[in-house]
């Protein structure tokens, strides 16, 4: 009687634990299969951001919101989006650094300066998702500005700027359209 009730148990406690087993494989199996297809739609999301902000920067219409100035030292500054930003329209560019409480050249606490696209080339980068972007403008003032956007595929970016006269510095923020920017742009002097 005793081997029948040990045998009895043993072979219950092994259907048991086999179909414990059975069940949390069954899980784990869910869980990848859920996470594969969290992934997939990421990757499309993401491939649709960068085709139209790629079909945006074609337009040469479009404004780099900066929130954040690095300096040639590599110093971070936190600024405001809607008064410091690099836009293009078109044919013409403008690059504004303003500081909030001080008063500037251009009317709002720092410098406008307005240009002319010279050049403007995007490379897509080899996984398809984000993009540089290499730009020179010939401004009124202060010679030809070299800058090198490195746009991400969820709007973010980032330019380095660099002048004829070893100026340097860069912006960090979000490319938006002309139509969708909140920017105010202040005085040119020249």
């Amino acid at each position: 009687m005793k081997r029948l009730t040990f045998f009895l148990t043993l072979i219950l406690s092994v259907l048991f634990f086999a179909s414990s087993a059975q069940s949390f494989n069954e899980q784990r199996e869910a869980k990848k299969k859920e996470k594969a297809e969290k992934k997939q739609a990421q990757q499309e999301e993401a491939q649709k951001n960068n085709e139209r902000l790629l079909a945006l920067v074609a337009t040469k219409a479009f404004v780099l919101e900066a929130n954040t100035l690095y300096d040639k030292r590599g110093q971070s500054y936190f600024l405001n989006s809607s008064i410091n930003f690099v836009g293009f329209d078109g044919t013409n560019s403008t690059i504004q650094l303003a500081f909030n409480g001080l008063v500037g050249w251009n009317g709002i606490g720092g410098v406008t300066l307005d240009g002319t696209i010279a050049k403007m080339e995007v490379n897509e980068n080899n996984k398809g998702l984000g993009f540089t972007i290499n730009v020179t403008v010939r401004q009124k003032v202060r010679g030809a500005v070299t800058m090198i956007f490195r746009v991400s595929s969820d709007g973010s970016a980032r330019v380095d700027m660099s002048g004829s006269y070893g100026d340097r510095l860069s912006f960090q923020g979000n490319i938006v359209s002309l139509d969708d920017t909140r920017v105010y742009k202040g005085t040119t002097l020249y």
